[in-house]
Protein backbone atom coordinates (compact mmCIF):
# COMPACT_ATOMS: atom_id res chain seq x y z
CA UNK A 1 0.00 0.00 0.00
CA UNK A 2 1.42 3.47 -0.95
CA UNK A 3 2.17 6.46 1.38
CA UNK A 4 -0.35 8.16 0.51
CA UNK A 5 -2.82 5.39 0.82
CA UNK A 6 -1.77 5.02 4.85
CA UNK A 7 -1.92 8.43 5.11
CA UNK A 8 -5.21 8.74 3.76
CA UNK A 9 -6.61 5.13 5.79
CA UNK A 10 -5.10 6.83 9.01
CA UNK A 11 -7.02 9.85 8.54
CA UNK A 12 -10.24 7.51 7.82
CA UNK A 13 -9.54 6.14 11.21
CA UNK A 14 -9.73 9.16 13.44
CA UNK A 15 -12.70 10.39 11.47
CA UNK A 16 -15.22 7.87 10.96
CA UNK A 17 -17.11 6.30 13.79
CA UNK A 18 -16.01 1.71 13.80
CA UNK A 19 -19.22 0.98 12.78
CA UNK A 20 -19.03 2.78 9.63
CA UNK A 21 -15.22 1.35 9.14
CA UNK A 22 -16.71 -2.03 9.39
CA UNK A 23 -19.32 -1.24 6.52
CA UNK A 24 -16.30 0.29 4.60
CA UNK A 25 -14.37 -2.94 5.44
CA UNK A 26 -17.35 -5.42 4.33
CA UNK A 27 -17.82 -3.72 1.07
CA UNK A 28 -13.93 -3.31 -0.08
CA UNK A 29 -13.01 -6.85 1.39
CA UNK A 30 -15.80 -8.72 0.78
CA UNK A 31 -14.15 -12.43 1.14
CA UNK A 32 -13.90 -11.86 4.82
CA UNK A 33 -17.13 -11.15 5.24
CA UNK A 34 -19.24 -14.88 5.30
CA UNK A 35 -22.14 -14.25 3.35
CA UNK A 36 -21.79 -17.66 1.78
CA UNK A 37 -18.54 -19.79 1.03
CA UNK A 38 -18.88 -19.25 -2.89
CA UNK A 39 -18.14 -15.55 -2.35
CA UNK A 40 -15.10 -15.74 -1.08
CA UNK A 41 -14.13 -16.23 -5.07
CA UNK A 42 -15.92 -12.44 -5.70
CA UNK A 43 -14.30 -9.31 -5.37
CA UNK A 44 -16.72 -7.29 -7.65
CA UNK A 45 -20.11 -6.05 -7.74
CA UNK A 46 -21.89 -9.13 -6.83
CA UNK A 47 -20.71 -9.68 -3.22
CA UNK A 48 -21.64 -5.63 -2.69
CA UNK A 49 -24.96 -6.25 -3.83
CA UNK A 50 -25.63 -9.11 -1.45
CA UNK A 51 -24.09 -7.57 1.29
CA UNK A 52 -27.05 -5.03 0.67
CA UNK A 53 -29.33 -6.85 0.93
CA UNK A 54 -28.02 -9.29 3.74
CA UNK A 55 -27.79 -5.76 5.80
CA UNK A 56 -31.14 -4.62 4.75
CA UNK A 57 -32.80 -7.93 5.40
CA UNK A 58 -31.03 -7.62 8.96
CA UNK A 59 -31.99 -4.51 10.31
CA UNK A 60 -35.80 -5.52 8.71
CA UNK A 61 -36.29 -8.79 10.29
CA UNK A 62 -34.63 -7.15 13.89
CA UNK A 63 -37.37 -4.76 14.21
CA UNK A 64 -40.11 -6.92 13.05
CA UNK A 65 -40.46 -11.24 13.32
CA UNK A 66 -36.31 -11.36 14.82
CA UNK A 67 -37.52 -9.21 17.74
CA UNK A 68 -36.22 -11.58 21.12
CA UNK A 69 -34.50 -13.96 18.49
CA UNK A 70 -32.41 -16.57 20.14
CA UNK A 71 -29.43 -18.32 19.14
CA UNK A 72 -29.68 -22.36 19.81
CA UNK A 73 -26.36 -24.08 20.74
CA UNK A 74 -23.86 -22.03 19.33
CA UNK A 75 -20.41 -23.45 18.50
CA UNK A 76 -17.14 -21.55 19.37
CA UNK A 77 -13.74 -22.32 18.16
CA UNK A 78 -11.34 -20.56 20.66
CA UNK A 79 -7.45 -20.87 21.20
CA UNK A 80 -4.39 -18.66 21.08
CA UNK A 81 -4.15 -16.34 17.86
CA UNK A 82 -1.83 -18.41 15.94
CA UNK A 83 -2.94 -21.52 17.05
CA UNK A 84 -4.18 -22.79 13.77
CA UNK A 85 -8.28 -21.37 14.75
CA UNK A 86 -8.40 -20.25 11.22
CA UNK A 87 -7.86 -23.20 9.18
CA UNK A 88 -9.28 -25.08 12.08
CA UNK A 89 -13.00 -22.85 11.64
CA UNK A 90 -12.74 -22.90 8.18
CA UNK A 91 -12.40 -26.33 7.68
CA UNK A 92 -15.02 -27.00 10.17
CA UNK A 93 -17.52 -24.68 8.47
CA UNK A 94 -17.53 -26.87 5.29
CA UNK A 95 -19.79 -28.93 6.68
CA UNK A 96 -23.29 -28.42 5.29
CA UNK A 97 -25.32 -27.52 8.60
CA UNK A 98 -23.10 -25.05 9.96
CA UNK A 99 -23.20 -21.26 9.04
CA UNK A 100 -19.99 -19.77 9.85
CA UNK A 101 -19.57 -15.82 10.49
CA UNK A 102 -16.56 -15.78 12.11
CA UNK A 103 -13.98 -12.43 13.83
CA UNK A 104 -17.67 -10.39 13.57
CA UNK A 105 -15.35 -7.91 15.50
CA UNK A 106 -18.42 -4.58 14.66
CA UNK A 107 -20.80 -7.61 16.70
CA UNK A 108 -18.77 -8.30 19.54
CA UNK A 109 -16.85 -4.86 20.08
CA UNK A 110 -19.03 -2.20 18.53
CA UNK A 111 -17.77 0.65 20.85
CA UNK A 112 -14.18 -0.44 21.77
CA UNK A 113 -12.19 -3.57 18.91
CA UNK A 114 -9.71 -0.51 18.08
CA UNK A 115 -8.93 0.36 20.96
CA UNK A 116 -5.22 -0.63 21.80
CA UNK A 117 -5.90 0.03 25.66
CA UNK A 118 -9.08 -2.11 25.80
CA UNK A 119 -9.35 -5.02 28.29
CA UNK A 120 -10.16 -8.02 26.62
CA UNK A 121 -11.46 -10.40 29.59
CA UNK A 122 -14.63 -10.17 30.07
CA UNK A 123 -16.73 -12.02 32.55
CA UNK A 124 -20.13 -12.14 33.17
CA UNK A 125 -21.03 -9.22 35.18
CA UNK A 126 -19.69 -6.97 32.08
CA UNK A 127 -23.31 -8.65 29.79
CA UNK A 128 -25.57 -5.55 29.25
CA UNK A 129 -29.04 -6.52 28.05
CA UNK A 130 -28.49 -4.51 24.28
CA UNK A 131 -25.21 -6.48 23.81
CA UNK A 132 -26.73 -10.01 24.70
CA UNK A 133 -29.72 -8.95 22.17
CA UNK A 134 -27.21 -7.67 19.65
CA UNK A 135 -25.15 -10.70 19.59
CA UNK A 136 -28.32 -13.49 19.81
CA UNK A 137 -29.94 -11.25 17.01
CA UNK A 138 -27.09 -11.02 14.65
CA UNK A 139 -25.79 -14.51 14.84
CA UNK A 140 -29.41 -16.32 14.48
CA UNK A 141 -29.94 -14.14 11.40
CA UNK A 142 -26.85 -15.17 9.93
CA UNK A 143 -27.59 -18.33 11.10
CA UNK A 144 -31.13 -18.66 9.59
CA UNK A 145 -29.56 -16.24 6.11
CA UNK A 146 -27.99 -19.70 4.91
CA UNK A 147 -30.68 -22.24 6.32
CA UNK A 148 -28.58 -24.10 8.44
CA UNK A 149 -29.15 -25.67 12.04
CA UNK A 150 -25.91 -24.67 14.01
CA UNK A 151 -24.08 -21.54 13.64
CA UNK A 152 -20.59 -21.08 14.26
CA UNK A 153 -18.03 -18.19 15.19
CA UNK A 154 -13.96 -17.90 15.78
CA UNK A 155 -13.34 -14.75 17.47
CA UNK A 156 -9.64 -14.36 19.38
CA UNK A 157 -10.94 -12.12 22.07
CA UNK A 158 -13.59 -15.12 22.73
CA UNK A 159 -10.55 -16.61 24.07
CA UNK A 160 -10.52 -15.12 27.44
CA UNK A 161 -14.28 -14.72 27.65
CA UNK A 162 -15.71 -17.62 28.28
CA UNK A 163 -17.87 -16.38 31.57
CA UNK A 164 -19.11 -13.95 29.39
CA UNK A 165 -20.33 -15.80 26.20
CA UNK A 166 -21.86 -18.47 29.29
CA UNK A 167 -23.97 -15.83 30.48
CA UNK A 168 -25.19 -14.82 26.80
CA UNK A 169 -25.43 -18.18 25.53
CA UNK A 170 -25.82 -21.00 28.09
CA UNK A 171 -26.21 -23.84 25.73
CA UNK A 172 -22.67 -23.13 23.84
CA UNK A 173 -20.17 -25.68 22.91
CA UNK A 174 -16.22 -24.29 22.85
CA UNK A 175 -13.84 -26.09 20.93
CA UNK A 176 -10.08 -25.32 21.82
CA UNK A 177 -7.15 -25.40 19.40
CA UNK A 178 -4.15 -26.20 20.75
CA UNK A 179 -0.58 -25.63 19.30
CA UNK A 180 2.82 -26.08 20.28
CA UNK A 181 3.64 -22.45 21.64
CA UNK A 182 6.92 -22.16 20.57
CA UNK A 183 5.33 -22.27 17.05
CA UNK A 184 2.67 -20.12 18.45
CA UNK A 185 5.10 -17.34 19.77
CA UNK A 186 7.49 -17.65 16.18
CA UNK A 187 4.12 -16.68 14.71
CA UNK A 188 3.22 -13.91 16.87
CA UNK A 189 6.73 -12.23 16.51
CA UNK A 190 6.84 -12.57 12.69
CA UNK A 191 3.31 -11.14 12.37
CA UNK A 192 5.04 -7.66 14.94
CA UNK A 193 7.65 -7.72 12.54
CA UNK A 194 5.19 -6.45 9.93
CA UNK A 195 5.13 -2.79 10.69
CA UNK A 196 4.38 -0.97 7.68
CA UNK A 197 5.70 2.86 7.66
CA UNK A 198 3.43 5.26 9.60
CA UNK A 199 1.58 1.84 10.77
CA UNK A 200 0.93 2.48 14.80
CA UNK A 201 0.77 -0.82 16.25
CA UNK A 202 -0.63 -2.00 20.50
CA UNK A 203 2.30 -3.01 22.73
CA UNK A 204 0.16 -5.84 22.89
CA UNK A 205 -1.47 -7.01 19.53
CA UNK A 206 -4.06 -9.89 19.07
CA UNK A 207 -5.49 -10.70 22.39
CA UNK A 208 -5.29 -9.12 25.77
CA UNK A 209 -5.21 -11.87 28.48
CA UNK A 210 -6.26 -11.18 32.64
CA UNK A 211 -3.32 -8.95 33.46
CA UNK A 212 -1.96 -8.35 30.12
CA UNK A 213 -0.40 -4.81 31.12
CA UNK A 214 2.01 -6.94 33.59
CA UNK A 215 2.86 -9.47 30.51
CA UNK A 216 4.41 -6.33 28.46
CA UNK A 217 7.98 -6.56 28.01
CA UNK A 218 10.94 -4.75 26.38
CA UNK A 219 11.92 -8.46 24.78
CA UNK A 220 9.23 -9.10 22.45
CA UNK A 221 10.06 -12.57 22.80
CA UNK A 222 9.57 -13.19 26.39
CA UNK A 223 6.36 -10.88 26.05
CA UNK A 224 4.88 -13.17 23.21
CA UNK A 225 5.47 -16.29 25.17
CA UNK A 226 3.82 -14.87 28.42
CA UNK A 227 0.72 -14.19 26.22
CA UNK A 228 0.77 -17.86 25.07
CA UNK A 229 0.63 -19.07 28.35
CA UNK A 230 -1.91 -16.39 29.38
CA UNK A 231 -4.35 -17.39 27.16
CA UNK A 232 -3.82 -21.25 27.01
CA UNK A 233 -3.66 -20.83 30.82
CA UNK A 234 -7.20 -19.37 31.54
CA UNK A 235 -8.76 -21.66 28.78
CA UNK A 236 -7.53 -24.65 30.59
CA UNK A 237 -8.83 -23.31 33.81
CA UNK A 238 -12.08 -23.53 32.60
CA UNK A 239 -12.18 -26.91 31.29
CA UNK A 240 -13.62 -28.47 34.50
CA UNK A 241 -16.47 -25.90 34.74
CA UNK A 242 -17.67 -26.66 30.90
CA UNK A 243 -17.49 -29.76 31.67
CA UNK A 244 -19.04 -31.95 28.71
CA UNK A 245 -19.32 -28.65 26.39
CA UNK A 246 -15.32 -28.41 25.69
CA UNK A 247 -13.51 -30.32 23.47
CA UNK A 248 -9.88 -29.87 22.24
CA UNK A 249 -8.06 -29.95 18.90
CA UNK A 250 -4.67 -30.33 18.52
CA UNK A 251 -3.02 -28.12 15.24
CA UNK A 252 -0.59 -31.21 15.51
CA UNK A 253 -2.91 -33.83 15.16
CA UNK A 254 -5.31 -31.54 13.04
CA UNK A 255 -2.35 -31.17 10.51
CA UNK A 256 -1.58 -34.90 10.79
CA UNK A 257 -5.32 -36.17 10.55
CA UNK A 258 -7.61 -33.43 9.77
CA UNK A 259 -10.75 -35.84 8.61
CA UNK A 260 -10.35 -37.79 11.43
CA UNK A 261 -9.81 -35.17 13.45
CA UNK A 262 -12.73 -32.81 12.54
CA UNK A 263 -15.01 -36.05 12.04
CA UNK A 264 -14.54 -36.33 15.71
CA UNK A 265 -15.06 -32.49 16.39
CA UNK A 266 -18.44 -32.80 14.16
CA UNK A 267 -19.64 -35.89 16.55
CA UNK A 268 -18.76 -33.50 19.66
CA UNK A 269 -21.14 -30.85 18.72
CA UNK A 270 -23.58 -33.13 17.70
CA UNK A 271 -23.55 -33.08 13.64
CA UNK A 272 -23.36 -36.18 11.83
CA UNK A 273 -19.82 -36.86 9.56
CA UNK A 274 -20.43 -39.30 6.16
CA UNK A 275 -18.17 -40.37 4.32
CA UNK A 276 -19.11 -37.95 1.63
CA UNK A 277 -18.42 -35.00 3.70
CA UNK A 278 -15.15 -36.45 5.03
CA UNK A 279 -13.82 -36.97 1.82
CA UNK A 280 -14.43 -32.71 1.00
CA UNK A 281 -11.95 -32.40 3.67
CA UNK A 282 -7.73 -32.52 2.74
CA UNK A 283 -6.19 -35.77 3.65
CA UNK A 284 -3.16 -33.88 5.58
CA UNK A 285 -2.48 -30.34 6.23
CA UNK A 286 1.21 -29.00 5.88
CA UNK A 287 1.98 -28.49 9.42
CA UNK A 288 3.83 -24.68 9.78
CA UNK A 289 5.10 -26.09 13.35
CA UNK A 290 8.98 -26.42 11.93
CA UNK A 291 9.41 -22.81 11.39
CA UNK A 292 9.93 -21.93 14.83
CA UNK A 293 13.29 -23.79 14.91
CA UNK A 294 14.23 -21.77 11.65
CA UNK A 295 13.14 -18.43 12.58
CA UNK A 296 14.31 -17.85 16.53
CA UNK A 297 17.51 -17.25 17.38
CA UNK A 298 19.25 -19.13 20.21
CA UNK A 299 18.45 -16.69 23.03
CA UNK A 300 14.59 -16.42 21.39
CA UNK A 301 14.59 -19.99 21.49
CA UNK A 302 15.83 -20.01 25.29
CA UNK A 303 13.68 -17.43 26.71
CA UNK A 304 10.56 -18.50 25.10
CA UNK A 305 10.83 -22.15 26.30
CA UNK A 306 11.67 -21.26 29.97
CA UNK A 307 8.21 -18.95 29.84
CA UNK A 308 6.73 -21.89 28.49
CA UNK A 309 7.99 -24.69 29.76
CA UNK A 310 5.59 -25.64 32.47
CA UNK A 311 2.50 -25.28 30.66
CA UNK A 312 4.42 -26.99 27.56
CA UNK A 313 4.94 -30.24 30.08
CA UNK A 314 1.16 -30.01 31.15
CA UNK A 315 0.14 -30.19 27.36
CA UNK A 316 1.91 -33.32 26.44
CA UNK A 317 4.65 -31.20 24.61
CA UNK A 318 8.50 -32.41 24.80
CA UNK A 319 10.87 -29.95 25.76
Amino acid sequence: MGTGLLVLRQALKRVLPQPVRAALRRVLYPARFHLHPALSRYTGPESVVTWAVYEAGFHLWRRTWGRGARLARPIFLIGCPRSGTTIAVDLFALHPEVANLSEAPETWDPRGYEDFEADHHWTAADVLPEDAARLHARFEYHRRWHGRPRFVNKYPRSSVRIDYIRAVFPDAVYIHVIRDGRAVAASMLQALGRRRRGQVKPDMPFTHPPGWRGLIRQDKAEQVALQWRAVVSYIVSKRAELGPAYYEIRYEELCERPRAVLGAAFGFVGLGADEELLARLPERLDSQNYKWKQQLSLQQVETITRTEAPLLEELGYSL
